[in-house]
């Protein structure tokens, strides 16, 4: 089992610099942080709650210092808080707030409850801590999540050629060391970010903004620079958070690439409402075109929509690199995989003549490989996160009140041998055995929640845009696995994840040794 070592700084994934490193702050901001830290752990309240919290080391620990500990090792916590509180509920401290960790077994009852009642997108932005990160937006409208599931989704066949067409593209870009059949030493994080960026774009906004530099820089680092922004606020008591802001690059990082995003966007949507415009005269197919499609009033104006624009790209590209990254360290780890994978795309691609939606849908042994790689390094250490948007009664008769936020042990979960055998396995073929039989040839995929398996959260809020990840993640993979060879350098092993709060992410500083396969 891959266990996370303490957070000793948040990495950057651009090709920048650590996210997260003292020594980038000027001496005052540092002095800053350090009194208020150290005012604020003074006044930090002690526990007061009725329900346990997770980690604490007694009654009478502050709750400021309980969230320092989490950030510094959230994987600990939560996990022995599961098996502590099992089958009950159990607070964490994250600096910013608690979160009622609240057992599985009401997933199913939760999972249908209308946004107006137990909201999963004000929990995301609350996440995102709102104004800070420009999140706000998406409480306005739910324009992303209907473009996803009523035209990417049921058309992602549509994109299938330009996602191959884009992927071909990128290879050359981002991987030109391993053009030659010499074993290279490779930042894949990297190639992956920048890899995953563009195909992403290709299908978000089509051609040839995709491959715009400006733009894609953009949609890599305002991601970055939203989640250096809040994890430093998240260190500082909220009346603090307003003064501070000022003080951060990240911050004003966060603004320069939405501008950046709407500078190279609104022209683009203009041209394509113009009605005497001499663009193409082809329709255009990309995610963009049904946003403007599908837009109602209140969604329409072209900044709104390059907004929107930049978000999808936010929700979508760093977690479908992490996934990459993952995958290829377990292909490493356990390379006597390969054959079975790589037989399995050849004959799929034979038999559907190419690239196609059935010839993906068709590879149950990387889609299993996968689904094992996503439960031992999932994304997050928690997930279905709902805030109450008035008080909830739970069919015990629990109730929990108007704000609680809440959230499901996700990862511990799938670390729990009563709801998956040998858990402490890595088992690549795990849900491909489930599926042999035809009563379960359609469960255990990738994409598939259900309250045990909820990195993708589950139910009517579950993540939209995992069909599309699940695409272009078999595409890519696939792809790099044919074309090239990978191993970890001599004498390393695979690289322990990271942590910072809940999130999880791979070693950035890891190299793969990569090498061109010969072409027989």
């Amino acid at each position: 089992m891959t266990t996370p070592i303490e957070w000793t700084g948040l990495f950057s994934l651009s090709r920048s610099t650590v996210l997260y490193d003292t020594k980038d702050l000027p001496s005052s901001w540092l002095i800053l942080v350090l009194c208020a830290l150290f005012f604020f752990s003074f006044l930090g309240s002690v526990q007061k709650s009725k329900i346990p919290y997770a980690g604490a080391r007694g009654p009478w620990e502050p709750t400021f210092l309980l969230g320092l500990r989490f950030t510094q090792g959230a994987w600990p916590i939560v996990s022995g808080g599961y098996r502590e509180f099992k089958n009950r509920m159990f607070k964490i401290r994250r600096n910013d707030s608690d979160i009622l960790i609240i057992p599985n077994k009401y997933v199913d009852e939760l999972r249908a409850a209308p946004e107006a009642k137990l909201s999963a997108m004000a929990a995301h932005v609350k996440n995102m801590l709102g104004s800070y990160s420009t999140t706000p937006v998406l409480l306005k409208s739910d324009i992303g999540t209907r473009v996803l599931q009523t035209k990417l989704t049921p058309n992602l066949g549509l994109f299938v050629e330009a996602i191959k067409d884009e992927l071909d593209f990128a290879l050359a870009a981002e991987l030109p060391e391993a053009k030659t059949t010499a074993p290279q030493p490779v930042d894949m994080v990297q190639v992956l970010l920048h890899i995953v960026a563009r195909v992403s774009a290709r299908v978000f906004v089509g051609l040839p903004l995709c491959r715009d530099e400006d733009w894609l820089a953009s949609s890599i680092e305002y991601t970055e620079s939203i989640f250096m922004t809040i994890i430093t606020l998240r260190f500082l008591p909220s009346f603090l958070r307003p003064i501070a802001v000022w003080f951060l690059p990240s911050s004003y990082k966060i603004y320069y690439h939405l501008r950046q995003a709407k500078r190279l966007m609104i022209p683009l949507v203009r041209r394509r409402r113009d009605p005497t415009s001499n663009a193409e005269d082809e329709r255009h197919v990309d995610l963009l075109q049904w946003m403007m499609e599908i837009a109602k009033p209140n969604e329409a104006d072209e900044a709104h929509l390059a907004h929107r624009q930049l978000l999808l790209s936010f929700a979508a590209i760093h977690t479908t690199t992490m996934a990459a990254v993952n995958a290829l360290y377990d292909l490493c780890a356990y390379p006597e995989t390969l054959s079975s994978l790589r037989e399995e795309i050849e004959l799929t691609l034979a038999e559907n003549g190419g690239w196609s939606k059935a010839a993906i849908s068709k590879m149950g042994k990387l889609d299993s490989f996968l689904r094992e790689s996503q439960r031992i390094n999932p994304p997050a250490l928690i997930s279905f996160n709902r805030i109450a948007h008035e008080t909830i009664t739970l069919s015990d008769g629990i109730q929990l009140p108007k704000g609680t936020h809440m959230a499901v042990a996700s990862a511990a979960i799938l670390e729990d041998e009563d709801n998956i055998a040998r858990p402490d396995v890595f088992d690549p073929f795990r849900s491909y055995r489930k599926r042999q039989t035809p009563e379960e040839a359609t469960r255990h995929q990738y994409t598939t929640t259900d309250k045990t398996h909820l990195h993708f959260g589950h139910g009517k809020y579950a993540c939209p845009g995992r069909f599309f990840a699940a695409c272009e993640l078999k595409m890519i993979l696939a792809t790099l696995l044919m074309a090239y060879d990978f191993s970890f350098p001599e004498g390393k092993s695979r690289p322990v994840n990271l942590t910072i709060d809940e999130t999880i992410y791979p070693d950035p500083a890891a190299r793969l040794i990569v090498k061109r396969r010969s072409q027989e």
